[in-house]
């Protein structure tokens, strides 16, 4: 997983792995255990994140061409509790819009589109496939014609 300041290995491990999301008093802290050991590592912290409530929570993951599997085996949401004297009122807080301090936006890149499209890359693979196993046909046809059907057709007078 490579965004946002993450920077690590998840695939292809015999444990499993966790991603830990925490937002409280309007800081974003983001830690990892790639190990399975239960050791976290702070991945990153913004602060003055504003949340406006409700919004809906979605999970994604994209491999590109790879064939891996991402499964989401467990997910908890806890609601944290206002502190003695502390308020909050929704209808301020369904009129937030969501905003950080920290790193500016940055720009949005695309991905870069490949070459040839997965359907063409297949289509040539499998054409390259026949003409491959017709080349070999073709030569051990013509092996086995030279070598062993002559051979057997020699007539020997003693």
């Amino acid at each position: 997983l490579i965004s946002s300041g993450i920077n690590a290995e998840y695939g292809g491990q015999k444990h499993d792995t966790f991603v830990s999301i925490k937002y409280i008093n309007n800081i974003l802290t983001v830690h990892s255990d790639v190990r399975g050991k239960s050791k976290w590592t702070k991945c990153f912290e913004v602060k003055n994140v504003v949340l406006p409530v409700g919004y809906h929570l979605g999970l994604s993951a994209s491999t590109g061409d790879l064939a891996d599997n991402h499964d989401v085996k467990m997910l908890k949401l806890y609601e944290v509790d206002l502190v003695p004297g502390q308020t909050f009122n929704v209808d301020e807080a369904l009129k937030l819009v969501p905003s950080a301090d920290g790193e500016p936006d940055r720009p949005h890149v695309d991905d870069p589109t490949p070459l040839f499209s997965r359907r063409v890359k297949t289509i040539f693979y499998i054409c390259f496939g026949l003409v491959f196993l017709l080349i070999v046909g073709g030569v051990g046809y013509h092996y086995y014609n030279k070598y062993f059907l002559r051979r057997n057709n020699k007539k020997r007078f003693y």
